[in-house]
This record gives structure tokens, C-alpha cells and sequence, in this order.
């Protein structure tokens, strides 16, 4: 179920933005100097967004929660099949720390997305 917004699209095309964004930095080639944070610290943040910003739009929440945990472990496995990634049980867990926070967030805010759609109306 998604709730009503009138700039959906708007807000779905950022959201799948990043997401598109999240896959391609877990699948590049890694470089020297890739992260200014911690890497732990950035896939919380990754998936913090992810997830905040999806739970804004769909509901159950629930159900934004079990994708992106498999959107994670996806992309981990794929990690460790590149050849010059690998593939990391801490980073799935860092991934889940930031759904369950941006989880927490929609659920005791569900209203941000919508409060900042009416008032760009």
C-alpha cells in the first residue's frame, strides 16, 4: 500500500535514485581513498537513508524493511563474486543497523515525505 502524495513520482524517482546509487558504489571497483568515513559508518548511513525514505511511501513497513535487507545481501554476494570485492557478514549487519533505523524513524514519523509534499504545493 502506498500513501498519497501528489509528487509520487517526484519522491519515487529520488528514492530509486538511491538506490541506484547504494548498488553502484557496492559493485565498483574499490579505489584508493574511497572512503571519507568509515565503511561500517557509511553503509549505515546507506541504508538509513534507504530505508527512511521508502517507509515514508510505502506501507507495511515491514515489507521496505525485507527488501532492502535482501538488496543487501544481494549485493554482498555479488561483492564476493567480483573478483575484486569481498563479500562481509559485518557489513550486512551494518546494513541492517540502518534499516532498523530508518525503519524506526518512519515509524514515529510517517508523515515527513508528506508534510514536506504539501508544503512545496
Amino acid at each position: 500500500m502506498e500513501i498519497g502524495l501528489s509528487r509520487k513520482p517526484l519522491w519515487l524517482g529520488l528514492g530509486w535514485c538511491l538506490v541506484a546509487l547504494v548498488v553502484w558504489l557496492s559493485l565498483k571497483p574499490p579505489s584508493e581513498g574511497m572512503w571519507l568515513i568509515n565503511d561500517k559508518l557509511a553503509h549505515v548511513l546507506a541504508y538509513f537513508s534507504l530505508s527512511a525514505w521508502f517507509c515514508q511511501i510505502y506501507r507495511p513497513r515491514y515489507r521496505v524493511a525485507l527488501a532492502l535487507l535482501a538488496l543487501g545481501a544481494l549485493l554482498e554476494i555479488l561483492q564476493g563474486l567480483s573478483g575484486y570485492r569481498v563479500m562481509s557478514a559485518a557489513d550486512l549487519l551494518a546494513n541492517s543497523v540502518g534499516i532498523i533505523l530508518g525503519w524506526t524513524l518512519g515509524y514515529f514519523h510517517p508523515g515527513l515525505l508528506a508534510w514536506l509534499d504539501r508544503r512545496l504545493s
